[in-house]
């Protein structure tokens, strides 16, 4: 076995054709931080046998794969995570570059991955891979990060795939944020982007490993709920933000990056909802607020809490 730096490790990832089929990666992932790994559930034998030990034997009851990756963002590879996170493939338009758009499913089946990793010492797969989070970050002068959780069948061992990473596509920084607030999702358009401090987006699908009896491996990993939540600071040039909070107003809300005419994100919020309010007083500073913000199902007009999820590149296709 070889000792080596984590840094030679390598993520790939690939749409699956038939649920929990493994198929080889087609996209690569440079990451940052990686928690993703084999997990089991066990039982303890804690009956007692006439002895003071609190336990006497062990045994796997599920076998599973479970964890986050941070990583950087880029344009041509959030179309994977962006699959699996809202249920299906995207519908490709146009012609480089391509326009990607995204449908909420409604399914609790959503579209899986096959996750690959490598490194000097082992080559393993992941099949039926669901995404159960998306965190997005982004602060002045940096670049846009983002944690994804995943949830799986455990590892297979694997034929050995040589990563390639000239197809990232375009990487976002923070001078690509769109941020803007409006009436109505109509409206967006043609309102003017918010100058921020930070802003945070989570999109959560509460995905669970569905366990059965009779085998130690889940039947299947199932995406439940979708919530949408996250917070942005700004400075405190007026009460808006707080009035937003005490008046129960809702806001149709458009956040994503724009980087050039062929490199764009944008997700569109129909009806979201403002709560803890906080300014910031720092003495030295200037002075700032930070509000929460949580999107909802717009019932009135039929739209999904993420009624546009779109990204643009130069791929032909997913």
């Amino acid at each position: 076995m070889t000792k080596f730096v984590g840094r030679r490790g390598t993520l790939g990832v690939a749409f699956e054709v038939t649920r929990g089929t493994p198929v080889t990666p087609v996209m690569w992932i440079p990451w940052a931080q990686l928690s993703f790994s084999d997990k089991i559930e066990s039982a303890a034998e804690d009956q007692g046998f006439g002895n003071i030990a609190d336990q006497d034997s062990f045994y796997v009851t599920l076998t599973k794969g479970e964890g986050d990756v941070d990583a950087q963002l880029y344009d041509q590879a959030i179309p994977y995570i962006l699959g699996s996170l809202l249920g299906a493939v995207p519908v490709t338009t146009g012609s480089n570059p391509y326009t990607h758009t995204f449908t909420l499913s409604q399914t609790n089946q959503a579209k899986t991955l096959s996750l690959y990793w490598t490194d000097p010492d082992r080559n393993y797969m992941f099949p039926m891979a669901v995404v159960d989070s998306l965190q997005i970050s982004v602060q002045p002068l940096g670049i846009v990060e983002y944690t994804i959780g995943f949830k799986s069948k455990s590892a297979r061992n694997w034929g050995t795939v040589t990563p390639v990473f000239t197809t990232l596509g375009a990487k976002f920084l923070h001078q690509h944020t769109v941020f803007k607030l409006a009436a109505n999702v109509a409206a967006l358009t043609a309102s003017s982007a918010i100058s921020l401090k930070e802003a945070n987006l989570t999109i959560s699908r509460d995905v669970i490993h569905d366990a059965v009896m009779g085998t130690v491996e889940p039947e299947d990993v199932l995406s439940q709920t979708i919530s949408v939540e996250g917070d942005v600071t700004l400075n405190l040039q007026d009460d808006t933000y707080r009035n937003y909070m005490l008046a129960g107003t809702y806001r149709a809300m458009e956040f994503g990056f724009s980087a050039s005419a062929s490199s764009s994100l944008d997700f569109r919020f129909p009806r979201v909802s403002f709560s803890e309010w906080e300014p910031d007083y720092t003495l030295n500073e200037i002075a700032k607020q930070k509000i929460n913000f949580k999107a909802n199902y717009d019932s009135a007009n039929a739209l999904d809490i993420i009624s546009t999820a779109i990204v643009i590149n130069t791929k032909t296709s997913y």
